[in-house]
């Protein structure tokens, strides 16, 4: 109780506002409600293909979502060589069944849902063949593409097979070139970073560690997962600890603070109890 009491006076009163680390804060929290806004809308959209559209489901050659117009649209294109989109779904913030809206006709991709398609499909190829990727048993790559600022890339995040559980890391960030060439492939975390919860009421927070390679603060892909996953456990917050900074992101509100590291553990400290 003492250190909840402690936890709270802290980020009460101290957070960081300057640009001392080597991610922008404001871009790694964009990115990451971006990254969450198209899963979500993945999840609802393949929900509904299998509730409402199964019969689809054997001419779907893949899917990805993205924002536009403060909606978020899920597609899903066939197998052709010049895909069509074939189904979409369009939600708005809520997700709320009785807001979505539906289109069954086929039609052409739009230029934006193009080169969604052409860097999602790269992305897969280097799935395929870049060393840098590691397989683990009970998880599926997942790849989300995002133009962000005018910058293309794909987020591949690890997702679990089985419930109560979250994974953080083994997740991969591709930039491409204007040409829509591959121009970096860097590994987000330095390892697989499973977290079990429960019903239990008093585990109320989490945490896990990066290292110096990850950067110094939250990663956008964290950030997603939590997201999407804290309101089916009882987080309040999660922590992710660096070497100079601590990330606190609090799972009721989906905010950010960034502390710093030695304040946090001067404060930690249980002769400052």
């Amino acid at each position: 109780m003492i250190l909840r009491l402690k936890l709270q006076l802290l980020l009460s009163i101290v957070f960081i506002s300057f640009t001392g680390y080597s991610q922008n804060k404001e871009e790694v929290l964009e990115q990451g409600k971006l990254l969450y806004k198209s899963e979500k809308a993945s999840w609802h959209g393949t929900d509904l293909l299998m509730e409402r559209f199964k019969a689809k489901t054997k001419v779907v050659g893949g899917y990805f979502s993205y924002t536009e117009d403060n909606r978020n649209i899920n597609v899903f294109y066939n197998r052709d060589d010049e895909p069509k989109v074939i189904l979409s779904f369009s939600f708005d913030d809520t997700y709320l069944p009785g807001a979505v809206k539906i289109d069954s006709v086929a039609r052409d991709l739009s230029s934006y849902e193009k080169s969604l398609y052409i860097i999602r499909k790269k992305a897969m190829e280097e799935l395929q063949t870049n060393e840098v990727f590691e397989f683990y048993n009970g998880t599926n790559f997942n790849p989300v593409p995002l133009i962000y600022k005018g910058k293309k890339m794909v987020y591949f995040f690890t997702g679990p097979q089985s419930s109560n559980v979250v994974i953080f890391g083994n997740d991969y960030l591709i930039t491409f070139n204007e040409d829509d060439t591959v121009q970096s492939v860097k590994k987000l975390h330095s390892s697989i970073i499973p977290l079990n919860y429960s019903n239990d009421p008093n585990q109320i927070s989490s945490l896990h560690s990066h290292n110096d390679e990850s950067g110094d603060i939250i990663t956008a892909t964290d950030i997603c997962t939590l997201m999407l996953y804290s309101p089916y456990t009882n987080w309040e917050n999660h922590y992710v600890l660096s070497t100079k900074y601590v990330s606190v992101w609090d799972c009721i509100k989906n905010e950010l603070r960034v502390i710093d590291r030695a304040t946090w553990e001067k404060a930690m400290k249980p002769n400052n109890e």
